[in-house]
């Protein structure tokens, strides 16, 4: 990969903060730009969660992803290309056994079987209905290992393979596996992540507990939208499409 994509920082709140902030101040970044952080203090996941990073052994990093064709209601295709190329990036790392417990909980965590290996959070810049950049900020575990008792899911890729490894090359991993996926990105051809993220996604067959509004309830996933809305159908056949508050995963 060109390493000049990579622009270091010792220590921040939150490198999608910073990003959007230096393309906000008229900032000239390449696509895939990549800020990475030694140290991050502050970043911010799914649902207010917050993520922190220790030096050398977790990843922390955000990047700019520029498309002149995605339209606002496709916008979590960005959300599926980033979720792919990071569960990709692990598997390479794994022997076959391992790499079938890889998958991607909704709507957009890396999942090894019912624990967490890696966040995701997108954020984007829309000028009408098209939008205009999108900054992708992940965490991935890696040498991690344990965990404070506030994350008692989480797990590292040292803690699975027992290989200790070098971030950055796994960083420059995951880079390539962009670099494969994304020109069919950029010519519009959003499904074909969608079926690999429906492919891995966490609990896809069969009935779960699930907790809305109303209360608890079982149901099966039966797809996720372009904007991103989780289809639950219920085992009396009732569907509905969920947004990422609104519903959530329980304990089986």
């Amino acid at each position: 990969m060109d390493t000049s994509l990579l622009e270091f920082i010792d220590q921040v709140e939150s490198t999608n903060t910073y990003l959007i902030e230096q393309v906000g101040a008229g900032r000239q970044l390449p696509q895939l730009h990549t800020v990475v952080c030694r140290q991050q203090t502050a970043g911010r996941g799914m649902r207010g969660n917050s993520w922190t990073s220790r030096p050398g052994d977790s990843l922390t990093f955000s990047i700019l992803l520029r498309s002149d064709l995605l339209q606002g209601k496709q916008q979590f295709a960005v959300s599926e290309l980033a979720a792919w190329a990071v569960l990709r990036t692990y598997a390479s790392y794994m022997n076959d056994e391992q790499k079938s417990q890889l998958k991607v909980k909704w709507p957009n965590d890396i999942f090894y079987g019912d624990r967490k290996l890696s966040g995701i959070l997108i954020e984007h810049s829309l000028t009408g209905q098209r939008v205009d950049y999108s900054v992708i900020g992940i965490g991935m575990n890696i040498n991690d290992e344990s965990f404070p008792p506030e994350l008692p899911i989480a797990i590292s890729l040292r803690m699975i393979t027992g290989r200790n490894l070098e971030p950055m090359e796994v960083l420059i991993r995951l880079h390539e596996q962009l670099a494969i996926l994304l020109p069919d990105f950029l010519l519009g051809r959003y499904m074909d992540v969608h079926r690999h993220y429906m492919k891995y996604l966490y609990r896809r067959e069969g009935f779960y507990p699930f907790t809305d509004i109303n209360g608890q309830f079982r149901a099966q996933i039966k797809d996720v939208t372009p904007e991103g809305r989780l289809v639950l159908q219920r085992e009396d056949g009732w569907e509905r499409a969920y947004a990422f508050k609104e519903v959530r995963f329980d304990a089986e």
